[in-house]
């Protein structure tokens, strides 16, 4: 059973431990700015951002960021949405973003966007197959949008 937790004291150092990779905190190649260290520390300083531990039957296994400006609570944005590669098999990974797309439509947000890195085509596909509607890009990072 997936369930969302805030990032807090509790769990900080184990989210930090995430990776793509499932080797642990930030590999090289997932570069800095794909860090949850990052991510976490730049929610510090910005109240619009959202840090959150996903966890599958009482295990941590993902983590994401979402942005929600007070003036459009209607819309909220995923920065980050990461599960750690030790987990990412069968449907976990859709499985998860389901339930954070469930959460946001629970707090009244009526359109997700995503910002994603646009080369990467797998996490386009998770996007795409849960309805997300890109506009075309070459690379970079690319946006796209689902009403909820």
């Amino acid at each position: 059973m997936i369930r969302i937790k805030a990032v807090d004291a509790q769990n900080i150092l184990e989210v930090c431990g995430l990776s793509w990779g499932g080797e642990g905190a930030c590999t090289s190649a997932e570069g800095q700015a794909l860090c949850n260290v990052l991510s976490i520390a730049e929610a510090k300083y910005d109240p619009e951002l959202h840090p959150n531990a996903i966890y599958n039957d009482g295990v941590l296994i993902g983590f994401f960021m979402y942005s929600r400006a007070e003036d459009r609570a209607e819309t909220a944005t995923i920065r980050r949405f990461m599960v750690d590669g030790r987990f990412r098999r069968g449907a976990l990974e859709k499985k998860a973003l389901e339930h954070v797309l469930r959460g946001l439509k629970i707090q009244g947000v009526r359109r997700a966007a995503a910002i994603i890195d646009g080369a990467d085509e797998n996490e386009k596909q998770l996007y795409l197959s849960l309805g997300f509607r890109f506009a075309d890009n070459s690379g970079g990072e690319c946006r796209g949008e689902l009403d909820l």
